[in-house]
């Protein structure tokens, strides 16, 4: 069954008429919907119930814009062929807004035209729950709190047809008086709700001791996410007697409804009504499905992103829109738009083109202006799929290099989140690095960095410190034991007892094991494949050393590679990510990092582990013994040395780690370290990963782990 959309495209404004006299500030004015679809003229004539529902970030502003004021009629659209016109209004509802009305220009997007079909309409919502709709809190497997399932008659088919009361979410966005200015205001009337950030916060909200006064807005949000379903918020807020009403911003996009949806109420009672008891009624109806690929429910629940939906030969046909000369481009509301290179990409006129490109992709672009033979037409089927992208993932600018970060801040500030480059093997500061973890991993507002590799037609996507393929994330979550790989990159030297000791962990601790290693030659390349073979976690975090015959691994299932220079920032990087140090036969530099260990957790910095050095024939017994001198002379602290564990062979090595994983504070016992240390370097060490890496959940040893030792 073909079904049909019940949502126009965007119209905009016809003319503007003289303010209300009735009303100072509302203005009247002529909505226009250029090209419409049959069905929804259609349906218009035949008489099935409609509405018009104003662009969200208007509403968010606290500006009502309808086809009429509350309590009056609207006037009937002026249908011809598939024009349709109607009369409406914009109406300031927020005090602290002054002359905002006088910003809307004829040609602004105002909103869309909604067909509320009784035949399109769910009767059933618990056919779709939890599998193509999500409301409310998870509390736990299958269990959800914050809504409820109501049941109504329609009174247009006279059957019985659920809708969902949703409470609101424990926050609200506030407006910052001293940000607002006509230029931000300007830039929400005319970009939409990507330019709001500049002129309110997001603060946490007590609902049991909130209240909604008369006269009142209030800028709140609901949890929930859409899979192939159109959800309408009802213009009445329960409970009905309260006076409160929903600005008329109410559809809900398939797709791109995910997670947190801002709600705009408007208190035109006589009362003040407490927040707590606050519902939002939602009714769904059918949409077809543009998706090619499967619908998955963790997709539907958190947001559908680019690689979710394109075939890798698809992303690499992305590039072939960009111009020879363009810096790059932006894709935006199913258009390509170009982004001139400066002169001087890093001076301020390339930021300055970059705004101007920006407030191209956001604005109207109705059929006629499309080229034809453009970009938008030869990857429409593209475009089509990407459609379903909402919220931060809508956005993306494609480009063949990593931007600096005053490009990415200049793209963010617009609300692009996603970046998309083509890359094969690139190097990155120490700085940008951490700029994108931070970005990456941000509570509010995420971004995205995927990197396109032409030459083995794979994407990566940037995830807790290092690019990986989208699918090894969760593979990457569920490690908790990272042990870190150290020894020479030489072919000589024998790591034989590495690989057997590999081989014995994988078969104890299968996909709750990691590896972490330099992502170069000789032991880390052996440690890789031998990783990959047991289908375990291998991470490279490399270095740029091709002089020095060190070329790095492009085979890890996580990468990520510093510039030349940067020894220090790269060995910190490999501390933080691993928990478990393994020192194997090695040089210079592998001295350098059973150091860097050994201090690390002096400082606490680390979690406290034992240190296995694999020393069949005594090259670190001298290192090992300073540990002792240095502890005998309170150099240091006397419970370092016995982290230090010297293991002729495998299997000394694995008796010792899988005593301390199996009960870790025995451990700590038996070896006489401090609990006092212990309990330090486990709230330090998991405080430094998750500012660092952006890691939630740190394993620091803090419990026993019985299965291991069976």
């Amino acid at each position: 069954m073909d079904i049909p959309k019940i949502v126009s495209p965007d119209g905009y404004i016809y003319s503007i008429k003289t303010k209300d006299s009735d009303a100072p500030e509302c203005i009247r004015a002529e909505f226009i919907f250029p090209v419409v679809s049959d069905y929804i003229c259609g349906a218009l004539k035949e008489g099935k119930p409609w509405f018009f529902s104003g662009r969200s970030g208007n509403a968010q502003m606290g500006l009502l814009t309808d086809t009429h004021l509350p309590d009056t009629t609207p006037s009937p659209p002026d249908i011809k062929d598939r024009r349709i016109l109607l009369s409406g209004i914009i109406q300031n509802m927020n005090p602290l807004l002054s002359n905002v009305l006088d910003l809307f220009q004829v040609g602004d997007e105002i909103g869309r035209l909604v067909v509320a079909d009784p035949e399109l309409r769910i009767q059933d919502v618990r056919h779709y729950l939890h599998k193509r709709l999500f409301v409310g809190n998870r509390m736990g497997p299958g269990f959800y709190q914050g809504f409820e399932i109501c049941t109504e008659t329609d009174p247009f088919t006279g059957k019985a047809c659920d809708y969902i009361e949703a409470a609101l979410a424990p926050y609200q966005y506030c407006f910052e008086p001293s940000a607002m200015s006509r230029s931000s205001l300007n830039a929400v009337v005319k970009k939409g709700r990507s330019a709001l950030n500049r002129i309110r916060s997001r603060v946490p909200l007590d609902l049991d001791g909130g209240q909604l006064g008369p006269g009142e807005l209030f800028i709140g949000a609901v949890k929930i996410s859409l899979g192939d379903i159109y959800g309408i918020i009802d213009a009445q807020v329960g409970p009905e007697s309260a006076g409160v009403v929903h600005l008329p911003s109410r559809v809900l996009d398939p797709f791109r409804t995910f997670r947190d949806r801002q709600v705009e109420l408007y208190h035109f009672g006589q009362h003040k009504i407490d927040l707590s008891d606050i519902r939002i009624r939602i009714r769904f109806y059918r949409s077809r499905n543009p998706l090619t690929v499967p619908l998955e429910k963790i997709r539907v629940k958190d947001g559908y992103r680019l690689c979710d939906l394109l075939t890798h030969a698809e992303v690499a046909n992305l590039f072939d829109a960009m111009a020879p000369d363009s810096l790059g481009l932006i894709l935006n509301k199913g258009n390509f738009v170009q982004v001139p290179k400066a002169i001087y990409p890093d001076g301020e006129a390339q930021l300055e083109i970059i705004k101007n490109s920006l407030m191209v992709s956001t604005r109207r672009k109705h059929g006629a202006e499309r080229l034809d033979g453009g970009p938008n037409e030869k990857f429409s089927d593209i475009l089509e799929k990407l459609s379903v992208l909402g919220g931060v993932n809508s956005r993306v600018f494609i480009a063949n290099q990593f931007p600096t970060r005053d490009v990415v801040d200049a793209l963010r500030r617009s609300g692009l989140r996603t970046f998309l480059i083509d890359a094969e093997n690139p190097c990155f500061g120490d700085d940008y690095i951490k700029y994108m973890i931070n970005l990456t991993h941000e509570t509010h507002s995420r971004c995205e960095f995927m990197r396109y590799d032409h030459k083995v037609d794979k994407l990566y996507s940037f995830y807790h410190g290092c690019f990986m393929e989208p699918d090894d994330w969760e593979r990457f979550d569920r490690v908790r034991f990272w042990f870190a790989f150290y020894g020479s990159h030489t072919h000589a030297a024998d790591n034989k007892l590495t690989m057997d000791l590999i081989n014995r962990l994988a078969i104890r601790l299968g996909d709750e094991m990691g590896i972490v290693h330099g992502g170069g030659p000789g032991l880390m390349k052996e440690a890789n494949d031998l990783a990959r073979q047991h289908n375990i976690m291998s991470v490279g975090i490399a270095i740029e050393l091709e002089g020095e015959n060190q070329a790095s691994l492009t085979t890890c299932d996580g990468l990520i590679k510093y510039k030349e220079g940067l020894r220090l920032a790269r060995q910190d990087h490999l501390q933080k990510l691993s928990n478990l140090p393994i020192i194997n036969t090695g040089g210079y530099g592998s001295a350098e990092e059973l150091s860097i260990t050994i201090t690390s957790m002096k400082i606490h910095e680390n979690p406290l582990a034992p240190i296995i050095l694999l020393d069949p024939d005594n090259l670190w017994e001298n290192a090992r013994y300073q540990t002792w001198e240095i502890a005998r002379r309170k150099y240091g602290p006397a419970f370092t040395p016995h982290l230090v564990k010297s293991c002729k062979n495998a299997d000394e090595a694995q008796t010792e780690l899988i005593a301390f994983l199996t009960d870790p504070d025995k451990w700590y016992n038996d070896n006489e370290i401090p609990a006092k240390s212990v309990e330090k370097a486990r709230v330090k060490s998991a405080r430094i990963r998750n500012g660092f890496l952006g890691l939630e959940h740190v394993e620091v040893f803090d419990s026993p782990n019985p299965r291991i030792g069976q």
